[in-house]
């Protein structure tokens, strides 16, 4: 017998409501696969199906939360009860509360791949050989394919709650990703990262992923330092996510409330070229991270944070929109059912420009492609602070003359954002740092630490 999850999310929250107390419950059902190959075979191989609810109590400001994988009767009425309890001893807090409703639009926002269910294991296993193989077959040179993974999800999400909302939705998300190691004749050796990910399944395309790797890995062989100085760089998708992933912790009210942000008290204000605009988007069509409403049960939205340089905007939960005296964008995320909502972003890009990556670079005189970074001193959503070592390429007169390695390249955030010369027209979203989105970028007055 199939169980109506969204019926049941409905009766516990209205048993576990009462007089002046809010009841909330959200039921997760997940269906997960996990695939490693190293050199040809499979290392790892896991499904796994989990359900669970999870029961959020709010008692005139003081929250309890409780979860059970049981959905027996009386474990179900047993996490409630304790919900309740737990409650009792809260620290109270006059923000929280459940949110007022809203109505859900009417909208495909194409996260549902019908096919994933039936795609068989050995169909991921190809696909996921098929990255390994591009990557090895590429160059002599590449010697490894490491973290050759496939991961997909198959989620669905029932929530409730006693002020009248219910709603339920399924997403889907498949995702390939490799590092290839290449080695030099002298011995240096250099990795690079390749990706995709998709809410379908036959949107990956395995040789592109393992081409995409191996070429970047083979570009950067040999790279050399070069003088320190100050110069225009273009930083690859996978470099830009990791610095708009601080940009996104920045533009949170609730780094904001806990004055950490280096944007802080800036609304209104010019913080950026004018080149620059920021989206948190949980609306986005085939966005990894879109889904009809957040955690809470309030519709997602697409929201301008940064317009042509000016901050607009930032991302709010109910908590922290309740504190702020404004109404939530829709950025409650939650890690499945035990975890409570918290405040996070959900598809959050920069809208791309009209330039391909190859005129951004004939533009450059003289500066650096940023291809792979470690994180020396860091990304600080706080200070603003940045800098990376770096590996890439080196561009003299619109033109790409050779490898650079050895060097780090250090800025500001504010910086970054206005010096932001060149925005792409190639946005892709990176699932390695949440659902980050990025066009190629030219960033100018970077510090290169070289020779």
């Amino acid at each position: 017998m199939t169980t109506d999850y969204l019926a049941l999310a409905q009766a516990v929250a209205q048993r576990a409501a009462a007089d002046g107390i809010e009841a909330e419950a959200y039921i997760t059902h997940d269906t997960e696969t996990q695939i490693k190959v190293s050199q040809g075979a499979v290392e790892q191989l896991s499904q796994s199906a989990t359900r669970g609810i999870g029961v959020r109590i709010i008692d005139h400001g003081r929250t309890g939360y409780a979860y059970t994988s049981d959905f027996s009767d009386d474990s179900i009425e047993q996490t409630w009860r304790t919900a309740r309890e737990l409650a009792q001893i809260a620290t109270p807090d006059e923000y929280r509360a459940l949110p007022d409703p809203r109505p859900i639009p009417d909208e495909d926002l194409e996260i549902w791949d019908p096919k994933l269910e039936s795609v068989p294991p050995e169909a991921k296993i190809d696909a996921i050989k098929r990255v390994e193989r591009a990557t090895l077959d590429y160059d002599a040179r590449i010697i490894l394919s490491e973290f050759c993974n496939y991961q997909d999800a198959i989620s669905h999400v029932y929530l409730a709650n006693s002020r009248g909302f219910a709603g339920q939705y399924g997403r889907t998300i498949a995702l390939a990703f490799n590092m290839a190691i290449a080695r030099g004749e002298d011995g240096g050796m250099v990795n690079a990262f390749g990706f995709g990910a998709s809410n379908f399944f036959d949107e990956l395309n395995p040789e592109t992923i393992g081409r995409e790797s191996a070429s970047k890995a083979i570009s950067i062989l040999g790279g050399q330092p070069v003088p320190t100085q100050t110069a225009p760089v273009i930083l690859d998708h996978f470099v830009s996510a990791q610095i708009l992933g601080a940009l996104a912790e920045a533009l949170s009210a609730e780094s904001w409330q806990k004055k950490r942000s280096f944007l802080l008290d800036r609304l209104g204000q010019q913080v950026g070229n004018d080149m620059v605009t920021l989206m948190d988007n949980g609306r986005m069509k085939r966005g990894v991270a879109s889904a009809p409403f957040d955690a809470e049960g309030v519709p997602t939205s697409a929201t301008r944070l940064i317009d042509e340089g000016v901050l607009q905007n930032l991302v709010y939960d109910s908590y922290s929109a309740r504190k702020a005296g404004v109404q939530s964008t829709g950025n409650a995320q939650r890690f499945g059912h035990r975890s409570l909502p918290m405040l996070g972003p959900s598809n959050f890009y920069m809208q791309p420009g009209h330039q391909t990556r190859d005129e951004i670079i004939a533009g450059v005189e003289k500066g650096f492609y940023v291809i792979s970074v470690m994180q020396t001193g860091g990304i600080d959503s706080v200070t603003g602070d940045c800098s990376m070592s770096a590996n890439g390429l080196w561009i003299e007169n619109g033109k790409i003359v050779g490898p650079v390695g050895g060097v780090t390249i250090a800025t500001t955030l504010d910086g970054f954002l206005n010096n932001i010369t060149a925005v792409g027209s190639d946005l892709r979203m990176v699932p390695a740092f949440g659902a980050i989105g990025v066009p190629t970028l030219r960033v100018d007055n970077v510090t290169i630490g070289g020779t």
